[in-house]
């Protein structure tokens, strides 16, 4: 079980960022370039937002406060907010707005690395939950930001 937890913890993310790939791939010709400029400022302003979330709040991470030893190797500094469910929930989110369907899908492995990444003890529930929090108002910032200035644009 543990190797499952391993995993999931370190490399299932890999199978988000396929998912937007994937769905990327399937948008239009037009949706194409307004779906890596969402995904860019979404990334960008979640990845802001949780700069200063970490600056304003520490969480030690749980193999440091309850002196166990985790499954994974990982550096016992500030846990808060997770790094892993940030990017995962930032592009499950703006998936969502070009594919529902592979969005669903991005979102059940988002949640298996929250779970997963709270059971190897490097993250609390706290940070994951943070993470997903900060992801998704990134993904929504993002997606309404490019979309107000693409409608200008075509307006023109």
């Amino acid at each position: 079980m543990n190797s499952v937890i391993i995993f999931c913890a370190q490399y299932l993310y890999l199978a988000v960022i396929l998912g937007l790939g994937i769905a990327w791939l399937k948008t239009t010709k037009n949706q194409k370039t307004k779906f890596i400029l969402a995904t860019v400022v979404a990334g960008v302003i979640a990845f802001i937002i949780s700069r200063i979330a970490s600056r304003l709040y520490y969480d030690p991470r749980p193999f440091v406060s309850q002196h166990v030893k985790p499954l994974i190797a990982h550096a016992a500094d500030n846990g808060f907010p997770s790094d892993h469910a940030l990017l995962t929930m930032t592009l499950t989110a703006i998936t969502y707005f070009f594919s529902k369907k592979i969005s669903a899908c991005m979102l059940v492995l988002t949640i298996i690395v929250g779970i997963a990444r709270v059971l190897a003890k490097v993250h609390s529930p706290l940070d994951i939950g943070t993470g997903w929090l900060i992801g998704i108002v990134g993904a929504l910032a993002g997606y309404y930001l490019v979309g107000y200035v693409w409608a200008k644009k075509q307006s023109k």
